[in-house]
């Protein structure tokens, strides 16, 4: 009966036509236009904005010439090494004197001139003709400067073009207190580097490991940005620079710019 009442009360009361109809509460409306703007901007960055495609490969600081090795021309026994690693060499100093199997003492000398980066002869040693006296790094080559050298998968290095910029992480130089090494894409091997290759670059067979991650690399070559002001010589990220210069045979992780896009030609595989 109560039900019934309430029906017949209701069906009492005039129809309220002309009253306002809430489709909403305020609130929501805010709400709604919040999201719109949110939206609106994103679609906007999206179309605006730029993203930077880089790819990371190691690398090392060395003079264009990289490192050759320096071979005996005879056969016989090591009598004496006359260089250490570290050392800087003439071209035709005397680097080891070793006695061949007539008793005479034959002189070995260097080719180039450079810094040794290793020399594994010893002292009484049994050396063989062609045998690896030591390895010196070049800097007989015209315009000899610090370079740095990365090693980037071959696949990977399909789009990089001389002019691209690169930022270098310096193992002696820690980032997080003198940011990044600057420099920019000067060459690009045509052709992956033989394990050979690399080694002849590197230092040594020893070397090749921390540089040769399965996969044959291409050999790009980096000019680093000069900086007067800098006691470094060069350009960094960061104001605070390295209090000393660069010295070669330093490794450095390399993130070299392909190319920027949009965010939405990313979303769209562009």
């Amino acid at each position: 009966m109560k039900f019934r009442y309430q029906a017949l009360q209701r069906k009492r009361e005039p129809d309220e036509l002309d009253a306002a109809v809430m489709l909403a509460a305020p609130r929501g409306w805010i709400a709604v236009f919040v999201v719109l703007i949110v939206m609106a901007g994103a679609v906007g960055w999206a179309l605006v904005a730029r993203l930077d495609v880089t790819v990371d490969a190691p690398g090392v600081l060395t003079h264009p010439g990289g490192t050759s090795q320096v071979q005996s021309p005879y056969t016989g026994m090591a009598k004496e090494l006359l260089v250490r690693p570290a050392e800087e060499v003439k071209a035709g100093q005397a680097i080891a004197r070793l006695t061949d199997p007539a008793g005479q003492v034959r002189t070995i000398t260097s080719p180039f001139t450079g810094k040794v980066i290793s020399a594994p002869l010893n002292t009484g040693q049994y050396v063989r003709t062609g045998a690896t006296v030591a390895t010196v790094e070049r800097t007989d080559l015209p315009e000899d400067r610090l370079v740095a050298l990365v090693f980037v998968p071959a696949e990977r290095a399909a789009r990089l073009v001389p002019g691209r910029p690169v930022d270098l992480s310096v193992s002696t130089a820690p980032p997080a207190a003198f940011g990044l090494l600057r420099g920019r894409v000067t060459s690009v091997d045509p052709y992956p580097l033989t394990r050979e290759a690399l080694a002849a670059i590197v230092g040594g067979d020893l070397a090749v490991d921390n540089f040769d991650h399965g996969q044959a690399p291409r050999l790009v070559t980096v000019d680093l940005i000069p900086d007067a002001d800098s006691a470094s010589g060069y350009a960094w990220s960061s104001a605070k620079t390295p209090p000393v210069r660069l010295g070669s045979q330093t490794t450095v992780s390399a993130s070299i710019e392909l190319r920027s896009q949009s965010p939405f030609d990313l979303v769209l595989g562009r």
